[in-house]
């Protein structure tokens, strides 16, 4: 205790800090309990669109931007058919390849649809020109599918996972097995 004038003030001490306890653990047994935290399920996801067809899913980490096919496209000759050629994609050269024309042989047809998907790929990016782009889906990793889905044999070696939903089928399909295989990288005709 101390003096001030004629009053006694209590000074802060060990009963104040016993109260301030005391009050404290009275509030935590009272209070309602926080909310368990339960493991968040992840999400797997990918970018939609068609190729010869087909609704097929590149998973959202190996593209890059999903691009309008450019305007100025420079052909490269001697080279394979679905080889369309270079363009300036934002001061870089982006060799711009014909998915469709690359799988089944067959060129893609010249729609207002078209776009390009440009690959991330580390010593060389490149855009693969698609059908159309529907979108970035999400899936619950829990929904992947036990067994690799099957397509025709084009599609095959690049189809590695996929996912149902809604009674429908959405194979993935590897850009980076793509970027890989032998056949897509041996571009001369």
């Amino acid at each position: 205790m101390v003096s001030v004038g004629n009053e006694s003030v209590e000074k802060p001490g060990i009963q104040d800090l016993a109260l301030l306890r005391d009050i404290e653990q009275r509030c935590q047994r009272h209070a309602p309990g926080l909310p368990q935290t339960d493991e968040v399920e992840q999400v797997w996801k990918g970018v939609l669109f068609r190729v010869a067809g087909r609704l097929i899913l590149a998973p959202l980490d190996q593209v890059g931007q999903v691009l309008n096919p450019p305007a100025d496209i420079t052909a490269i000759p001697g080279t394979k058919p679905w080889v369309v050629g270079v363009a300036n994609n934002r001061g870089t050269l982006l060799p711009i390849y014909d998915l469709q024309g690359f799988l089944t042989g067959l060129p893609s047809v010249a729609q207002a649809r078209n776009r390009v998907l440009a690959v991330r790929q580390d010593e060389l990016p490149f855009g693969l020109l698609v059908g159309d782009v529907i979108g970035i889906r999400n899936f619950e990793a829990s929904a992947r599918m036990k067994k690799t889905p099957i397509l025709n044999e084009a599609f095959g070696p690049f189809i590695v996972a996929g996912f149902e939903s809604g009674g429908e089928l959405f194979p993935v399909f590897s850009l980076e097995r793509l970027a890989l295989d032998v056949r897509f990288n041996q571009t001369p005709a």
